[in-house]
């Protein structure tokens, strides 16, 4: 069992390497799902919460995600 020393050193570790993964996908402009996946979950099972500001990444995909259900999208079209 370790140490909680040792375990917040791992934990520090996991977290650098997560990070240090997702600017390396980045800057080359090529993602992995499974990384990206892991890291969001934990992210949340380290109770990390952000908030959405305005011009943040989060609102930018927030508004990319909603995109076909905006103004301009008919719903009771779709519906029929």
């Amino acid at each position: 069992m370790l140490s909680h020393e040792e375990g917040s050193k791992l934990h520090d570790k996991v977290a650098k390497a997560y990070k240090e993964s997702i600017e390396l996908m980045h800057a080359e402009g090529e993602f992995n799902a499974a990384i990206l996946n892991s890291a969001r979950q934990f992210l949340k099972d380290n109770c990390v919460l952000m908030d959405s500001g305005i011009g943040s990444p989060l609102e930018d995909l927030n508004k990319t995600i909603q995109v076909p259900f905006g103004d301009e999208y008919d719903r009771d079209a779709a519906e029929a």
